[in-house]
């Protein structure tokens, strides 16, 4: 019986091409095999880049919420009747939207001013801890717990107490300002000490502690 290597080599067929022509199929299926593999970790590499930087960005987001909710609530709850029109101006720099064009209005500043004046208020406040609690890509909701210290036209000694605030902030231009704010689950919204604003209104003068017993 004639071997196939006689049968090629009768036919014209060189034995040495043959196996030339194995041993580049054998390199070409592994070098497809490698290409894919190394196409699969990039394709991986590339998505746990992709991955990485969405987290980080959402960190940096999350730090940039609690800088904008902090001041806020610093704001909100830093005042004193000797310079009552302080803590308007203070109000709408750091608010956004409704809220913000609430405090812009003059009539507003001039009767939360004459509140203050009136019931003699002082009421300083520290951030004593903030986290954020809701993340989304244009808004944060920023929970904090801040020790306050008020003060009235009744109260000589000033009244301390801890409160769990919040405080939702949203994208403005480049940075964060805050739209709305609530202590435990009830918003600042609808609670105005002066003006009603038109539509939405905004936040109140922060309120007072009830009187000692």
């Amino acid at each position: 019986m004639e071997s196939r290597w006689k049968v090629w080599s009768d036919k014209g067929i060189p034995i040495p091409l043959l196996g030339l022509a194995a041993a580049l199929l054998v390199i070409a299926t592994t070098v497809g095999v490698m290409s894919y593999r190394n196409w699969e970790l990039s394709d991986r590499n590339d998505s746990l880049s992709t991955t990485l930087a969405q987290y980080r960005r959402k960190e940096a987001d999350c730090t940039a919420a609690i800088k904008a909710g902090t001041d806020f609530l610093l704001a909100a709850n830093n005042f004193d009747y000797r310079t009552p029109e302080e803590w308007t101006t203070k109000m709408a720099a750091l608010t956004a939207g409704p809220v913000h064009d609430y405090f812009s209005t003059a009539k507003v500043a001039q009767d939360n001013a004459e509140l203050i004046k009136a019931g003699k208020l002082r009421k300083s406040a520290t951030v004593a801890d903030a986290a954020c609690a809701e993340q989304a890509d244009q808004g944060v909701k920023v929970v904090a717990q801040i020790d306050e210290s008020t003060q009235n036209f009744q109260t000589t000694d000033p009244v301390k107490t801890t409160s769990a605030v919040w405080v939702e902030v949203s994208r403005d231009g480049g940075g964060w300002k805050a739209v709305d704010s609530g202590r435990g689950d009830q918003a600042l919204r609808g609670d105005l000490a002066a003006t009603p604003a038109p539509a939405t209104p905004g936040p109140t003068v922060p309120g007072q502690p009830e009187q000692p017993r």
